[in-house]
C-alpha cells in the first residue's frame, strides 16, 4: 500500500527550489564591501589576525516547511539547525579569508493504518540533511575598537539529501541527493567584541537562515 502524501513529497521540490533561487540572485549581486576603499583601517580587525565562531540559524526552513504538512495528522518533527562553524584568517586590516562550514537536519514521522487489516499500523518517516563547505571572502569596514562590522561573499560546494521511507512493505521508497552542488553566500554582518578576544557575532543575508548569531574568538 502506496501511500500518497503530497505535502510530504513537495517538500524536496520547494527546498531546492529555494536554494537554486538563493544562489543565482546571489551570484548576480557585488558584495557591498567591495565599495569600500581599501585604504580605511579597521582598527579592531588587524592584518595576521585569525579568528573563530560557532553560530546557529533563525528561522529554520525545514521546520516551515514541516509545518505546512497540514494533511499529515499527528505528524511529528524534530529539527536541528542551522548550524555554523567560521575559521577567518585578516590578509590585510580590510580584507578576511577563510572557510564556513554549515549543517542542518530534520525528520519527520507518521503512522498509517493498513486499509484491509486496521490492526497493522505502518510507520512512514521523511529525512532532510544538508550541508554546506564554503570559501568565504570578508570586506570589514569598521573603525571602532569593540565594534567590527563587516560585509561577506561565500562560495563553494552545497549537498542535500531526503529519504522518505516506510515499513509498509509496499511502500515506494525514495532517497535523491539535490542536482546542484554550488552554494553561495551573501550577508552582512558585525562583531561585538566584550573583551580583546572573545565577542559575539550576528549575520542577515543569504545563507541557510536569513539570520544567524553566535561567539567568537580571535588570537
Amino acid at each position: 500500500m502506496d501511500v500518497e502524501i503530497p505535502q510530504l513529497q513537495n517538500i524536496l521540490s520547494q527546498l531546492n527550489l529555494f536554494s537554486m533561487k538563493r544562489d543565482l540572485f546571489s551570484i548576480g549581486v557585488v558584495c557591498i564591501g567591495m565599495f569600500y576603499h581599501t585604504s580605511i583601517s579597521a582598527q579592531v580587525f588587524n592584518e595576521g589576525q585569525m579568528s573563530g565562531s560557532i553560530g546557529y540559524g533563525f528561522p529554520n526552513f525545514t521546520r516551515t516547511l514541516f509545518n505546512l504538512a497540514d494533511g499529515v495528522s499527528d505528524l511529528e518533527s524534530h529539527v536541528y539547525g542551522p548550524m555554523y562553524g567560521k575559521f577567518e584568517y585578516a590578509v590585510n586590516d580590510v580584507i578576511g579569508f577563510g572557510v564556513n562550514v554549515a549543517y542542518t537536519y530534520g525528520n519527520a514521522s507518521y503512522e498509517t493504518t493498513n486499509e484491509d487489516l486496521d490492526s497493522i499500523i505502518y510507520n512512514t518517516s521523511f529525512i532532510y540533511q544538508s550541508y554546506s563547505v564554503l570559501g568565504r571572502l570578508n570586506f570589514h569596514f569598521g573603525d571602532a575598537d569593540k565594534v567590527d562590522p563587516y560585509a561577506g561573499i561565500g562560495m563553494g560546494y552545497r549537498n542535500s539529501n531526503y529519504k522518505y521511507k516506510s515499513d509498509d512493505p509496499n511502500f515506494d521508497e525514495a532517497d535523491v541527493n539535490s542536482f546542484l552542488h554550488f552554494g553561495v553566500d551573501l550577508t552582512l554582518g558585525a562583531r561585538f567584541y566584550l573583551t580583546d578576544n572573545i565577542g559575539i557575532y550576528g549575520e542577515v543575508g543569504l545563507a541557510k537562515s536569513p539570520l544567524q548569531i553566535g561567539l567568537i574568538a580571535t588570537f
